[in-house]
């Protein structure tokens, strides 16, 4: 098994914002999509202590917008300027999809550099872009409720 065998799809690109608001007005504007309708986490009419995420479904995959608030964020994910982060793939089998990363030589790293994180509705991994050519790549394995 080879890892294309176990990529089965692109599932979002990582977009980071300066203002959220004013990037979901933007980007529901130009993909036709009304802000209020938009998956947003925390809730718009919730307090973001640390960030503040926006899914965009454009084309069959989802602009993910993502707005450091907390300093320890910022310093979590590396202080990123405005603007496209990273490209994450929907994986069958994370762990196997790890395995064969690593065997190429590409570390975990990122916020993921101690292993597979579960989030409520996934697994991801994230790769060290030193060894991905400079493109930091997420890999998510969906849940079974997903």
């Amino acid at each position: 098994m080879t890892i294309r065998d176990i990529i089965t799809g692109v599932r979002h690109i990582g977009v980071y914002v300066d203002d959220m608001d004013s990037a979901i007005a933007t980007y529901a504007r130009l993909f036709d999509h009304a802000p209020e309708t938009l998956y947003q986490v925390p809730a718009a009419d919730e307090p973001a202590p640390d960030s503040r995420f926006a899914f965009i479904p454009v084309g069959g995959i989802e602009f993910e917008l993502i707005e450091p608030i907390s300093d320890n964020f910022k310093h979590m994910v590396g202080h990123p300027p405005a603007g496209i982060n990273h490209i994450a793939f929907t994986v069958s089998d994370i762990e196997r999809a790890v395995e064969l990363m690593q065997a190429k030589g590409v570390r975990l790293g990122h916020v993921t550099p101690d292993g597979i994180l579960d989030m409520p509705r996934s697994r991801v991994a994230y790769f060290n872009r030193d060894d991905t050519g400079g493109i930091l790549i997420e890999f998510v394995e969906p849940g079974k409720n997903a």
